[in-house]
This record gives structure tokens, sequence and C-alpha cells, in this order.
């Protein structure tokens, strides 16, 4: 781990260990505390059942080996993890607030091709949610046809085949309804 390989104590540029200002002492890298705040970030793994392809249960064992672990998201602490340095350890993704408005029309914004559901994959989204008529634009916007560089962005190829992905190169213009909106879910074409 990380954590075990900068040493105990914090060091100046020349080598020289970093003094505390008030007590004069080395100024320790991390403390306990910090090393039970990154125990915290490991929680909510299990592993995948075994595959009947290669693995043999012996001493009754049933636990995948090979496979990645999976996360239940009610098993994680969900709370911040701080970092050594005053900050917090992050996934490197723009929290949802920190996003430009209308961020589903920038340069990098990313669609997948979900076919007939209306349901966004990757979600814990309960079923119902695809039915909720409190926000029918955000789970479901239907794009105009003739006037939307989204939908044109988004639309198939003469031969009448949709990209599986389709990345925004550039900034796109809303129009319509896109305008008053700051996220989506689902867009529907075709």
């Amino acid at each position: 781990m990380q954590l075990f390989t900068i040493g105990l104590f914090a060091l100046n540029d020349d080598g020289t260990p970093v003094l505390d200002i008030e007590t004069n002492k080395p100024l320790e890298t991390y403390t306990n505390e910090d090393i039970e705040s990154f125990a915290r970030a490991w929680t909510g793994f299990t592993r995948v059942g075994v595959r009947g392809n290669y693995e043999a249960v012996s001493g009754g064992s049933e636990d995948n080996r090979l496979d990645p672990m999976r996360i239940i998201p009610y098993w994680r602490d969900a709370f911040p993890k701080p970092d050594l340095n005053g900050g917090f350890i992050g996934d490197r993704y723009a929290l949802c607030v920190d996003l430009p408005d209308r961020s589903f029309l920038k340069a990098g914004a990313k669609y997948r091709l979900l076919g007939g559901s209306p349901l966004p994959q990757l979600t814990s989204d309960p079923s119902q949610f695809a039915q909720d008529s409190k926000y029918p634009y955000l789970l479901h916007l239907e794009l105009d046809s003739t006037n939307s560089d989204l939908y044109k962005a988004l639309d198939a190829d003469a031969e009448g085949r949709h990209a599986m992905t389709v990345t925004l190169e550039s900034d796109i213009e809303c129009f319509g309804v896109e305008c008053k909106l700051d996220t989506i879910r689902t867009v529907k074409i075709g």
C-alpha cells in the first residue's frame, strides 16, 4: 500500500525531516486515524460465485479468487476519505453540482445505446422510476428530429444503424426543451 512506502516522517526537498513548529519534533507522515480512514475505502466488497468450468471446491470454500470482487453499495462506507494533504481521496469524477449547465451537450458527453429500454443501465433505480410522470423530460427526453443538433449527433447512419456509443467531439447548441434542462437520463431517438 502506498501509505507504508512514504516513510514515517515528512521530509523537506533536501531530505531533512520537516519539524513540527510547536514541538520542534519531526512531523509524522500519517497517524493511526489516517490508516483507519483509508481502510474504510475498502468496505463493501464481496466475492462473486464460483465458475463451474475451472475451480474445484476444496476445503469447503466456494470463493471465486479469479474474477473481480463485486461492490455491495449498502455495505460501503459512504463518507469522504481524507487524504494526507488536507484534501480528500476521490474517483476524479466531477460532482454533479460541479458540472456545467447542460453538460450533456458539452464535448466529451458520452451516450450509450440502450435499445428499446427506457431505464438507464448501471444505476440502481427502481423499475417504477421509468413510469414516473413527475420528471418526464429528465427521464425520457424525446428529441426534435428536425432542429436538434443532439438528435443529429445521435441519429443513425445512412444505412439506419445506430452507433453503440457516441461521444460528443465538440459542444453543441441546445434546442427547445434541451435548453431548460441541466441533466438527462435517457434520450429517445428514432
